[in-house]
């Protein structure tokens, strides 16, 4: 039979992938780092190394497939050869070693060999090479040549002639892994693959890859069968038939069986059969897809795996421990665990596979991620985990009293029907003894509500809490409530009376979000607030220790004692406030000089006395102003008719204004309006009459206080809102010890910087009153033209004008 010819452009379109799915820039310099075939001639340098170096006569110049440069100083990192057909793959190799990388030597280089063969759509090799010195030798992943091109740092580092030649991989950044995604995303929407099922369609594609190692038939008949009973298979083996079928993908998709051989490429290119011993790929690509599944249609919220790495460590799991996930979804506590033991203990995966059988114990009664979570745990090692599909309230599996440590994420309540959290937490007691952890991601309002305080005082009554640390607001969305707390309880021990537990907030665990994307970012909070709970130490502003309050709050916020904004910071927010006052007459203005401002009420006259509080310290809120609440006649708001009032509500923007209404009770400014709910602890600062209602605090300052101090207060207030939630309201005693450091400097500023807005001010109301008069007199002409008015002059008009003189 003859030889099928493949073109070498196909390799090309392989090369690519594979060096973008590691992070390369595949663009020519100066904008990338490849250059292709003849390109490297346009550098001198270049041309020089592969000068007589042709493959074919040593006299003309070589050409290599690609060389992969530094993009600043253009020094080859990689030299490359491919070869369309994976049986020449030898001849690659040779040629990049003994042909195009010894060029380099000669020349005093030293970058990396790479041998590619074989196309996309097709079987591939890939082997690496490196010089020691003396020779070419394989990079290798336990000791076997690894099957990937290296990523920028770990070329760097096998460059180096003595660096050793062994590899482990690396994972590809969150950027390229959610560009993949997105392709795989499209081509199960073309292959008509619903939303909930794509990450089981994935994860077997996966795991076939991991159980064949590769050998799969890539044809549209036998594609999806072949996975399947890769799948299957691999379940049989890890002795959890009962989950062989829930893993698969549907043979009778015609459409996917088109489209299984670019997925399964693409994963391929991810290197998914080796870095899944290393790592989370399942989790990761989970969470990627995920988005895509429309998150509450299974009422699953999974766990970043950095955040399931930060339970482990606070709970501190070691070899002896029995680990248990009530909830485990994919798994990613229990991987958490794992690698945690790995690490601390050093022991090597063939010793941790025989821990997990016996140490980690997880439940999940949705079949399909039961599924994903035992192929995670086959995925990393064989599978033989106590992983079980199954209701952790009902199974009879479920351990009672054994496991050490608990670490969970319960799924989030939708609707009334649903299990609610608490019944998590108390059940996944029951599977601890005495003594034993538990870590779990609770819901904020659960620890703050006043309606939940009976639930709080039963669990203290009975287990410790040891800490309460508020996660990221953005940590779980789009897809759940924003507001999570990890709580750390020991259980059978009554929270000691006097017991001081430890209070944290985690702004930056490390991510942010960019695109619907977590992308990594600099200055992680994680290892600081593990280090603060390890020493027992605190910090204002992100974490203390406290004794449980009255109410058994959990809520961090109720604690954490508040941090001083220094000069800058305090410049920078009162300029804030500022510019929402000046940003609400723009926007206002024309409303503003019509303004009703009759007769307004000083509300100290209204009222007996402000909020009382029991001894106040110096430098803080209630030192400066005292507290009223607003009007309860404006409590609802449904009745009022357009008007020329304005009224102030707890919005976050324009200035708090609600809008103009038929009001005559106004008030007289100027104080600074809080919101207790809705936008709670958003303040500003009122320099017109208004009417404000009672779901704000009004300040009002103090005999002998500074007008700018209002500004300084209400940026004070809003750099604590983050203490706030829906089930933890503003209150007076809530605020009233907020510090307000200033200095007269600081003063100064501040009234030049409201100088400089009034003045802006005065020309936007000018401008409106220009523009009111003008409109009136447009009317009024239109009146007479109009014969519905008639011009008065004369005595007739004098007369007119003394009368209203008169009155």
């Amino acid at each position: 039979m003859a030889r099928v010819r493949v073109a070498e452009v196909r390799t090309e379109v392989l090369l690519t992938e594979l060096l973008k799915a590691q992070g390369w820039d595949c663009r020519r310099p100066p904008n990338g780092e490849m250059l292709r075939q003849h390109e490297y001639k346009d550098h001198s340098h270049l041309r020089d190394v592969f000068l007589h170096r042709s493959k074919v006569r040593m006299i003309g110049h070589g050409l290599p497939e690609a060389v992969v440069v530094d993009r600043q100083s253009m020094q080859p990192l990689i030299v490359i050869e491919a070869k369309a057909s994976i049986s020449d793959l030898d001849k690659a190799l040779r040629e990049a070693t003994e042909i195009y990388g010894n060029a380099c030597i000669d020349a005093g280089y030293s970058p990396l060999a790479v041998a590619i063969a074989g196309t996309s759509e097709d079987d591939f090799a890939v082997r690496v090479h490196k010089w020691n010195g003396s020779a070419w030798k394989a990079v290798t992943y336990e000791g076997n040549p690894i099957g990937w091109i290296p990523n920028r740092v770990d070329v760097e580092r096998l460059r180096v002639p003595s660096a050793t030649p062994e590899l482990r991989p690396s994972v590809p950044s969150p950027e390229v892994l959610a560009n993949f995604a997105d392709e795989i995303n499209r081509l199960l929407r073309e292959s008509n693959v619903n939303d909930r099922s794509r990450p089981s369609v994935v994860g077997a594609c996966m795991l076939a890859l991991w159980q064949s190692k590769g050998a799969l038939r890539k044809d549209p008949r036998n594609i999806l069968g072949d996975i399947n009973q890769a799948c299957e298979k691999a379940f049989w083996n890890a002795g959890k038939a009962v989950l062989a079928k829930s893993l698969h993908v549907d043979e009778a998709n015609d459409k996917l069986a088109v489209k299984a051989r670019r997925i399964i490429s693409i994963l391929e290119r991810l290197n998914v059969s080796v870095l899944t011993a290393e790592h989370d790929y399942l989790g990761q690509l989970y969470e990627t897809f995920f988005r895509y599944a429309g998150g509450n249609t299974i009422g699953q919220y999974f766990t970043p795996r950095h955040i399931a790495s930060f339970g482990a460590d606070l709970l501190g799991v070691s070899i002896d421990d029995v680990v248990l996930d009530p909830t485990c979804g994919t798994g990613g506590f229990l991987i958490a665990a794992m690698e945690r033991v790995a690490r601390e203990h050093q022991i090597s995966r063939s010793e941790m596979v025989k821990l997990v059988s016996t140490r980690l114990i997880g439940f999940d009664d949705e079949p399909i991620t039961a599924a994903l979570c035992v192929a995670n745990m086959i995925l990393r090692g064989d599978g033989s985990s106590s992983v079980h599909r199954g209701d952790a309230f009902t199974a009879p599996e479920y351990p009672i009293g054994t496991a050490s440590v608990v670490l969970m994420n319960p799924p989030y309540p939708h609707k009334q029907t649903d299990t609610p959290t608490e019944a998590f937490v108390e059940r996944a007691l029951e599977g601890l003894s005495q003594g034993s952890r538990l870590a779990a991601v609770i819901p904020l309002s659960l620890l703050v509500k006043s309606n939940k305080a009976s639930w709080r005082k039963a669990i203290l009554k009975n287990n410790t809490l040891e800490a309460a640390i508020k996660l990221p607001d953005e940590l779980f969305q789009p897809y759940a409530q924003p507001y999570t707390v990890i709580v750390y309880l020991r259980k059978g021990i009554p929270h000691p009376k006097g017991k001081r537990a430890f209070f944290a907030r985690i702004e930056n665990d490390g991510f942010r979000i960019r695109k619907a994307v977590r992308v990594a970012c600099e200055g992680s909070e994680l290892p600081k607030m593990l280090a603060h709970f390890q020493a027992g130490t605190s910090e204002a502003g992100v974490c203390g220790w406290s004794q449980v309050d009255e109410d058994a709050s959990f809520g961090p916020g109720a604690y954490i004692p508040a941090k001083e904004m220094t000069g800058e910071e305090s410049d920078d927010a009162t300029q804030e406030v500022i510019r929402a006052r000046t940003s609400f007459v723009a926007y206002h203005a024309a409303d503003l000089v019509q303004l009703y401002t009759d007769n307004p009420l000083d509300v100290r006259a209204m009222r007996k006395r402000p909020w009382q509080f029991q001894g106040v310290k110096l430098g803080t809120v209630a030192a400066y102003f005292d507290i009223y609440y607003g009007q309860k006649e404006l409590h609802s708001k449904d009745g009022l008719l357009p008007g020329r009032s304005l009224v102030i509500s707890s919005s976050k923007f324009d200035n708090g204004c609600y809008g103009l209404f038929d009001f005559e009770h106004i008030l007289k400014p100027p104080f600074v309006t809080v919101p207790g709910n809705g936008s709670i602890a958003y303040a500003h600062v009122q320099e017109w009459p208004c009417g404000v209602s009672d779901d704000c605090m009004l300040l009002l300052p103090k005999e002998g206080v500074s007008h700018s101090m209002m500004y300084v207060a209400a940026a004070a207030i809003r750099n604590e809102r983050w203490r706030f939630s829906y089930g933890r309201k503003a209150t007076p005693d809530r605020i009233a010890e907020f510090p307000l450091p200033h200095t007269d400097e600081l003063l100064a500023r501040v009234d030049e910087y409201l100088a400089r807005a009034a003045r802006v001010e005065d020309r936007m109301i000018e401008d409106a009153e220009d523009a009111l008069d003008s409109q009136t007199a447009r009317m009024r002409l239109a009146d007479l033209g109009s014969g519905k008015a008639t011009a008065v002059s004369g005595a007739e008009l004098e007369t007119r004008l003394a009368a209203m003189m008169e009155n």
